[in-house]
Parts: structure tokens; sequence; C-alpha cells
């Protein structure tokens, strides 16, 4: 039987959660150390994260979290998203 690593598995992938029981903020440092050895899938596509109560204001909301290394890219996507979907917001994420 070959393993994950010798083949590409493409559903493999890892899971990792936080949550604050009392409802407070938290930083994300807890989720991002245990998203670290995740980082780089087995299956080459990559690591992501998922969160809730982000943005308290837009609870009852989706948002989107999207980084592109390409204009071209870029563009596609968002006219993707404003042709099927409401943007409500959008702005620039800082980054380190």
């Amino acid at each position: 039987m070959e393993r994950e690593g010798s083949i590409r598995i493409p559903s493999g992938c890892a899971i990792a959660a936080v949550i604050s029981r009392e409802g407070k903020r938290m930083t994300g440092e807890a989720i991002v150390g245990a998203m670290k050895p995740m980082h780089d899938r087995s299956n080459g596509l990559g690591g992501g994260f998922a969160g809730y109560g982000i943005y308290p204001e837009y609870r009852d909301l989706y948002a989107f979290h999207l980084f592109f290394d390409c204009r071209d890219t870029r563009k596609a996507c968002e006219a993707l998203l404003k042709e099927h979907f409401e943007i409500v917001a959008g702005e620039v994420i800082p980054t380190r």
C-alpha cells in the first residue's frame, strides 16, 4: 500500500481549533502556532485558516480572506465574486 508522501493524495489535510467558551477576544497566536506544522501539506496545496467571530459587526455574513501574487488573477477573482455574491465590505489585509 502506497502512503501519503510517496503518492499525491488530494485530500491530505489537518485540522486545529481554539475556542473561548466565555466569548472573550484572543490573539491569533495559539492557532497560528498550532497551524505551523501543517503549513506545508503533503498534497502540495498549502494550508488555510477558518475563523468565527472575527468580525462581530458582520456576524451574519461570510468573510473571504484572499491573497494573490498576480494582479490579473486578483481582478478575475474579484469579478467572479462580484458576479455571484453581494460584496458588503472590502479592505487590504495588513501583512508583515
